[in-house]
């Protein structure tokens, strides 16, 4: 079965961490990669000023199945622009 990223993700995002190796077991549920996105965030201080500001926040990618690694399409450091 063929993982694909869905829709609904914060992109681009920047492959941070591979989690499992080709061969490895895994759950559904299961973390199978860190990746970071950047967000713009409206942030404000003591005296009422709001600002926008462009955030990187980490997150990871969860399998939908059941299943074993055969290969990885991506590796730590790709960009992935959308699903």
């Amino acid at each position: 079965m063929l993982l694909r990223l869905p829709s609904g993700l914060h992109y681009p995002i920047t492959v941070t961490s591979l989690l499992k190796q080709p061969g490895d077991p895994i759950e559904r549920d299961e973390a199978l990669f860190w990746y970071s996105y950047e967000t713009m965030v409206t942030e404000g201080d003591e005296f009422g000023n709001r600002t926008d500001v462009l955030r990187k926040f980490p997150a990871r990618y969860e399998s939908t199945a059941d299943g074993e690694i055969v290969q990885w399409k991506i590796r730590k450091g790709d960009v992935i622009d959308d699903a």
